[in-house]
């Protein structure tokens, strides 16, 4: 169901979940498209395809290095480029995007795994990311790890014009 129709049908008579429930239900949805997404990596590796999808708390490896340095140039790009609407929306989460870069810096896809509930908002955090691109290419060790790096994270626009992609 999608967020307009789970707006229309809680208006309709039925009591707002509590934001404890809302808690809980935004944190099995965000594991449950982790799971689905460690899957399709599992089936790319399968496939032979040399990709990696990235912890985001990963701060020792090759690939950790390099998606710091990425997540430093995207929220840089995001608060000169803040979209208008995230000042006035206040939303408590923003859109979780799945980015895949390439080893020479450029972009695969950049999916939104999971919506704000403001398309706007949502095609902002992509226009973001691609106006950031290309990146730098992948280090030589990481560049023979890897074709490709996969990076989910979470997008939190803040009133104040600050982007947080963690």
């Amino acid at each position: 169901m999608n967020r307009t129709a789970e707006r229309t049908t809680k208006g309709a008579g039925n009591p707002p979940a509590s934001a404890g429930a809302r808690g809980r239900s935004n944190a099995s949805a965000l594991l449950s498209q982790v799971a689905t997404l460690e899957a399709e990596n599992q089936r790319r590796e399968n496939a032979g395809v040399r990709d990696k999808r990235v912890n985001p708390n990963d701060t020792q490896s090759l690939e950790g290095f390099y998606i710091a340095a990425w997540t430093r140039k995207v929220e840089q790009i995001g608060e000169l480029n803040f979209p208008e609407v995230a000042r006035h929306l206040n939303l408590s989460t923003g859109p979780v995007l799945d980015v895949s870069i390439r080893a020479d810096g450029s972009l695969q896809e950049v999916r939104i795994i999971r919506s704000s509930g403001n398309a706007e908002l949502d095609r902002a955090a992509q226009r973001i990311v691609r106006l950031g691109a290309p990146y730098a290419p992948f280090s030589a060790s990481l560049r023979q790890r890897y074709e490709v790096l996969h990076i989910a994270r979470p997008w939190r626009f803040e009133p104040s014009g600050r982007l947080r992609t963690r």
